[in-house]
C-alpha cells in the first residue's frame, strides 16, 4: 500500500519534471520566478520540478489592425487618422514580424510573453497616425505607396527606439512588412475621388484619340508625299525618255519615219486618198511618181 502510494508519488513528480517545446518556438525558463540567461530549443526536455517553461515563437507572425482571419496574434480594430487636411480615414494595416531566438530572453523578461500587443500594436498605431497626418486624404489614395513607405520608416524607427530605451538590442524584434490593406474614405470624398478619375479617364480617352488622330495624318502625309515623290520621279524618267528620242529624231531619221509611214499607208488596201503636204514631193521609193 505505501509502496503502491510512492511510486504515484513519483510518477507525479516524474511528470512534472518535463516539458515540451512546439516547433517553431524557444521555451523560456523561470526558477522561482527568476527568468534564466538560456532557452530551450524546440523538442521534449527534462526539467526541474521548480522550472516553468514558457515557449516562444520564433516564426513569422502577423499582426493585424482590423478584423481578418489570417492573423497569427489578436488585433485590433482598424486605424483612425487624421490626413492634413483635417479628415479622418480609417487605415487597416498588417505587420509581419518574427523574434530573434537570441533576443527571447531580454524580450520575455522585459516586454513579456504578449509583447505584441503591449509593443507592435501601440508603435504601429502611432506610426499610421503620423505617417496619414503628412498626406491630404486623396494623396493617401493618389500615392498610396509612398504613404506605406514612410509609414514602415516610422514603424521600425519606433521599434528599434523602445528596444534601445529598454536595453534590449535592436534587431530583437524584426519587421519583415508592413502593408496597407485597406483604405476608409468619408463618403462624400469617396464621390469626389470618383469624379477625378472619371475625369482622368475622360482625359486619358481624349489624348488616346488625339494621338490616334496625329497617328493617322502623319500616316496620310508620308502616304501622300509618297505618292508626290513617285510622281515626280515618274515625270522626270518621261522627261528623260522625251529628250533622248527627241535628240535622236534628226533629219535623216524623220525623213525614213516618214517613208515608212508613206509606205504603209499606200500598201493597205483600204486606203484611197492620200494628202500631201503642198510643195514637198513624194519620194520615188514610196512607189508614186513625183512631178
Amino acid at each position: 500500500m505505501i509502496r503502491g502510494a510512492g511510486l504515484a508519488l513519483v510518477l507525479v513528480v516524474l511528470a512534472g519534471c518535463n516539458s515540451t517545446v512546439p516547433p517553431g518556438h524557444v521555451g523560456v525558463a523561470a526558477n522561482w520566478g527568476r527568468v534564466e540567461p538560456w532557452t530551450y530549443p524546440e523538442g521534449f526536455h527534462f526539467i526541474s520540478p521548480f522550472t516553468d517553461v514558457s515557449p516562444l515563437s520564433i516564426q513569422n507572425q502577423t499582426y493585424q489592425m482590423g478584423e481578418s482571419g489570417e492573423a497569427t496574434t489578436p488585433h485590433d480594430a482598424d486605424v483612425d487618422a487624421l490626413t492634413r487636411d483635417q479628415l479622418s480615414v480609417s487605415l487597416g494595416v498588417s505587420v509581419q514580424f518574427h523574434l530573434n531566438p537570441g533576443a527571447a530572453v531580454p524580450v520575455y523578461r522585459l516586454l513579456g510573453e504578449q509583447y505584441a500587443t503591449s509593443v507592435i500594436h501601440p508603435i504601429v498605431r502611432t506610426a499610421v497616425r503620423d505617417a496619414a497626418a503628412g498626406f491630404t486624404a486623396i494623396e493617401l489614395v493618389d500615392d498610396r505607396t509612398t504613404f506605406q513607405t514612410r509609414m514602415e520608416a516610422l514603424v521600425h524607427g519606433g521599434i528599434r527606439s523602445l528596444l534601445r530605451s529598454r536595453g534590449i538590442r535592436e534587431d530583437a524584434i524584426l519587421i519583415d512588412n508592413v502593408l496597407l490593406l485597406n483604405i476608409d474614405l468619408p463618403d462624400t470624398l469617396d464621390e469626389a475621388i470618383a469624379d477625378v478619375q472619371r475625369q482622368r479617364q475622360a482625359t486619358a480617352q481624349r489624348q488616346q484619340a488625339l494621338m490616334t488622330a496625329e497617328a493617322e495624318a502623319a500616316r496620310l502625309r508620308t502616304e501622300a508625299e509618297g505618292q508626290a515623290a513617285a510622281q515626280l520621279i515618274r515625270a522626270r524618267a518621261e522627261a528623260e525618255a522625251n529628250r533622248t528620242i527627241a535628240q535622236s529624231l534628226t533629219p535623216p531619221v524623220l525623213r525614213l519615219r516618214e517613208i515608212e509611214a508613206t509606205r504603209a499607208l499606200l500598201e493597205n488596201p483600204g486606203s484611197r486618198v492620200m494628202v500631201v503636204p503642198a510643195g514637198q514631193p513624194i519620194s520615188l521609193l514610196t512607189g508614186v511618181p513625183t512631178e
